[in-house]
């Protein structure tokens, strides 16, 4: 007869398997809106990582063409993970799977672009000059 501890330790932490993304994103609460990067997704939930810290309870989450509500289910400082209050469509989470790489391109190529313009002295924020 199998130990009953054994069993349990192989029981999946998880519902859902995790796309692991680092994409940027946005999250909406009843606060307001913040950038947040969005490290792993899966159709029950996320790990994000706040760009400020904040105490939040429940939050949109927008990503690409994407967003979904959740409730956040643990923070630890910035890192916080959400639990949806619907599955997301397997089509969303394969979409996202497909456009993450030009996403993360993307967004490098634009710190890289925002550096050479900083060290040239032509990178102006609003209205200072």
């Amino acid at each position: 007869m199998p130990n009953s501890e054994a069993v349990q330790d192989q029981t999946p932490r998880r519902a859902h398997s995790r796309l692991r993304l680092g994409i940027s994103a946005r999250i909406e609460t009843l606060d307001g809106k913040q950038r947040v990067r969005l490290l792993d997704l899966s159709q029950g939930g996320a790990h994000i990582v706040l760009s400020e810290p904040h105490d939040i309870r429940k939050a949109v989450l927008s990503w690409l063409r994407f967003e979904t509500y959740g409730e956040v289910v643990w923070q630890e400082g910035q890192h916080i993970g959400l639990a949806f209050d619907r599955p997301l469509p397997l089509a969303c989470l394969v979409e996202t799977r497909q456009r993450a790489p030009t996403v993360v391109r993307e967004e490098a190529m634009g710190v890289e672009q925002a550096a050479r313009q900083w060290v040239a002295g032509t990178l102006h924020q609003g209205s200072e000059r």
